[in-house]
């Protein structure tokens, strides 16, 4: 979700003149199911980078009187939310086969932190927080066999692949962990310097029945045709 990134790209142009100990960081969460995704996307100040934040916002949006107040809040969530529903209208980022012709967004949302209120001077932590619901127009399984993100370089990202789909492979990212959990798939690691996630997928073949299992059962139809009798 590189368009996500409005804000915090602006503050980073703060980060020369920040002390070291300040931060600024932002994950990534994808979940996709057959008909569609969504992608949460959370960026974190703390420090002087949230002080840096907040005097933006004051200078930017607001009054410039050293205070974020509610309206000022208010004129920054509209403004994310349209700015991010107008990028992703022109050119999406997500990928099947290297094509969006059958992805869709559907919902867009954001929950700036109130923690933002107050005085420019504040260190105070603050976590902001974006939603992105996409529909696909087919089955995942029927969508393609690659699939792409774009996303901020060097971001953490978790992706959580539809229940019965296999990973065949991946490209773009630097991998922390991959799990199995309830059927599903879970990548977790970090977008490379290309800030392109590219992967691989199939549907997993159903597996044959154990011998063991299939004679059971032809021993309990036997035992029941047995008792019928």
């Amino acid at each position: 979700m590189r368009s996500a990134l409005i804000m915090a790209l602006t503050i980073v142009c703060f980060m020369s003149i920040i002390p070291a100990s300040s931060a600024l960081t932002w994950t990534n969460d994808i979940v996709l199911e057959e008909d569609g995704m969504s992608w949460d996307y959370t960026e974190n100040y703390e420090g002087q980078v949230a002080t840096a934040y907040r005097a933006f916002i004051d200078s930017e949006v607001g009054n410039n009187d050293d205070h974020v107040s509610a309206w000022e809040l208010m004129k920054v969530d509209h403004f994310i939310r349209n700015r991010l529903r107008t990028t992703l209208e022109e050119e999406l980022d997500v990928k099947f086969d290297s094509s969006s012709k059958n992805v869709h967004v559907t919902d867009v949302d954001a929950e700036i932190a109130l923690d933002v209120l107050g005085s420019t001077s504040k260190t105070d932590e603050i976590t902001n927080m974006y939603f992105v619901t996409y529909d696909f127009e087919k089955n995942f399984f029927d969508m393609g066999s690659s699939l792409s993100f774009e996303g901020e370089p060097k971001t953490e990202v978790t992706i959580i692949m539809p229940e019965g789909a296999e990973l065949l492979s991946y490209d773009g990212i630097k991998i922390k962990t991959i799990d199995t959990k309830e059927n599903r798939t879970e990548v977790k690691g970090f977008f490379e310097d290309e800030g392109k996630i590219t992967i691989d997928f199939a549907r997993e073949e159903a597996k044959p029945e154990a011998e063991d299992d299939v004679e059971a059962e032809a021993e309990s139809e036997t035992e029941v045709d047995e008792a019928a009798e």
